[in-house]
């Protein structure tokens, strides 16, 4: 059998074909998108979940230049045995703003130069209806506005009934919420809906509504628009300079528009990967890491069908197939970039919120809050509830959950949805406590007795190391982040810790390190944390038998009640100390 390639990057949509990489087809949601009630889509994911691809598929689909490439591109595809009237029928004019300079005066330079880079690919295309090299120079411009309107204004004048233009946007909120979550005044001066003074984003999306509405509309010669985005809040704070545009990303209907289905990742594992190759290593046991890791998203409070993140598959995949093993959770890269993203979203909600988040999500628990209508930071500086937990879902660090019985009205369930989010999420609080992650501290009494004392020991010098400020902020949910870092960072493949670890039927127990040393000790911590000033003796007694209660009923629930060679510890600071660390016995 010949096995696929996995195409990782930026593809044409020809080379799927052409070069033999695997593909997820989604072209059935060609259909669907032309049977909506709107011509003006927005589609929102988050980052790494195909929407780039998808828009390759629509310009290759309707762009009037790409007809004779039909059979080329979409062979074998859903579409190509269901091709509707409209297929190769438009002039497509597509953006990519995922490039955008997202940091001061170098913004608005830069939004120029990605609207002349569309407007020029266009003109390759259409000399006749296009703008020369001359005049596409973005000195020329002042805004992004100006350029995209003489080009509208030129197209609109030359066009033939029945020319009309498709615009494809792809990732138009791009640099706006990077600018969000750095700087939040930047952010309002961008998307400013102020009628003396509005941003350079509402005036852009106004100049595209002028020319929109049909071939039937007089000077209308926008047709369609697609836009895709990772977040409504710049939709919602510009709306009413494009207010002709749908939100159709929490539409059930259009949940598995992008990211892999079940069936979906399935088909591309038995397409990508050779097992004779893999030393014993099966499909299930792939599944259900990749399962456990990536699955879980669901983008609509009505969809059912759970969504693979792709990037994330096809790079597991890639990594599985090079080195035949089990790839890590999350490259460092992507680990990086994904920790400032969450801690900038954090830091624009109220305080109270932000912290309610952070213990709800630490906790694995699931987060209820109102369903926002909007998510428009022009009306006010912060998040609310509602607010922050919808822009944590479109960015992909929560998503929808099911309210299993406990539906209230207007609430609206999130949850995180798997562990390379969680991941995610526990990296940020380390950096928001400024853990330090330097060094490496010697668990070898740990991998091989069993002994705990040194884990303790080197958490309490990993404390002390924080900085004052930060560590006034130091509870029970950082002394179990310190202890997973610890543990983490330590360089013994044979230790693996898992944080707020699920008991089956009796809560959480804070700590679970798996030794998968021959004849391990397995280990089950519970963790209290005393300020200085409520740690008397007293509290430290009161804490430490709380603690060994709670592990009492830990080790007779059902995840843990079969596990060979366990030990449960009990352990509790104060300050930075271990003034109390005790094994059951």
């Amino acid at each position: 059998m010949k096995f696929k390639r996995i195409g990782l990057g930026n593809i044409a949509l020809a080379n799927f074909s052409r070069q033999d990489f695997v593909f997820a087809d989604k072209t059935r949601y060609i259909g669907t998108l032309e049977d909506f009630e709107s011509q003006t889509p927005v589609f929102l994911r988050p980052r790494r979940f195909g929407k780039t691809l998808f828009t390759k598929i629509l310009f290759n689909y309707y762009d009037k230049s790409q007809a004779a490439k039909f059979d080329e591109n979409f062979k074998g595809t859903w579409i190509y045995d269901h091709r509707t009237e409209l297929a190769s029928s438009y002039y497509c004019l597509k953006f990519d703003f995922s490039k955008v300079d997202s940091f001061g005066d170098g913004l608005i330079r830069s939004f120029i130069q990605a609207v002349a880079s569309g407007i020029s690919n266009f003109s390759k295309r259409y000399p006749e209806k296009g703008f020369s090299a001359e005049e596409l120079d973005p000195r020329l411009y002042a805004t992004p506005s100006e350029l995209m309107n003489k080009f509208l204004t030129a197209f609109d004048r030359n066009a033939a009934d029945g020319e009309l233009l498709y615009i494809i946007i792809d990732e138009y909120d791009h640099f706006a919420n990077d600018v969000l979550s750095k700087d939040r005044q930047s952010f309002r001066d961008l998307t400013s809906t102020a009628k003396d003074h509005p941003g350079p984003i509402k005036v852009f999306y106004r100049g595209l509504k002028s020319y929109a509405g049909g071939e039937d509309s007089d000077g209308s010669c926008i047709d369609r628009f697609f836009l895709t985005g990772v977040s409504a809040v710049s939709l919602d704070s510009v709306t009413s300079g494009f207010n002709i545009s749908a939100n159709i990303s929490t539409d059930a209907e259009f949940n598995a528009m992008a990211g892999f289905t079940h069936d979906e990742l399935s088909k591309i594992i038995d397409e990508t990967v050779d097992f004779s190759r893999l030393g014993g290593i099966t499909k299930a046991q792939i599944l259900d890491v990749m399962e456990q890791r990536y699955d879980g998203y669901l983008f609509s409070a009505e969809a059912t069908e759970k969504i693979f993140c792709p990037n994330m598959c096809l790079t597991f995949l890639h990594s599985l197939i090079k080195t035949r093993k089990i790839p890590p959770l999350l490259a460092a890269g992507t680990l990086t970039e994904d920790v400032g993203n969450l801690d900038g979203m954090l830091r624009i909600a109220e305080p109270w919120v932000r912290d309610e988040l952070e213990d709800l999500i630490f906790r694995r628990e699931k987060v209820r809050a109102l369903l926002p209508q909007a998510l428009n930071l022009n009306e006010h500086s912060l998040f609310n509830k509602g607010e922050a937990a919808a822009q944590l879902m479109y960015l992909g660090f929560l998503t929808f959950g099911a309210d299993e019985g406990d539906d209230s009205g207007d609430m609206t369930s999130y949850r995180c949805p798997n562990e390379a989010s969680y991941q995610v999420f526990l990296n940020c609080l380390q950096a928001q406590t400024g853990i330090d992650r330097g060094g490496q501290a010697d668990l070898t009494g740990l991998e091989e007795y069993g002994d705990v004392r040194p884990l303790a020991d080197a958490a309490s010098l990993f404390i002390k190391r924080i900085d004052d400020r930060a560590f006034a902020g130091f509870n029970e949910r950082t002394l179990q982040t310190v202890f997973y870092f610890t543990v983490k960072d330590s360089g013994i493949r044979s230790l693996k810790a898992d944080i707020e670890c699920d008991t089956g039927d009796h809560g959480r127990a804070d700590l679970y390190i798996q030794n998968r040393r021959p004849g391990g000790r397995q280990l089950l911590l519970e963790l209290k944390y005393l300020s200085k000033a409520k740690g008397t003796d007293q509290a430290v007694a009161s804490k430490l038998e709380e603690a060994k209660a709670q592990l009492e009923r830990y080790r007779k629930a059902p995840n843990f009640k079969d596990v060979q060679n366990l030990d449960c510890w009990a352990i509790v600071f104060v300050n930075a100390e271990p003034k109390a660390v005790e094994k059951l016995s």
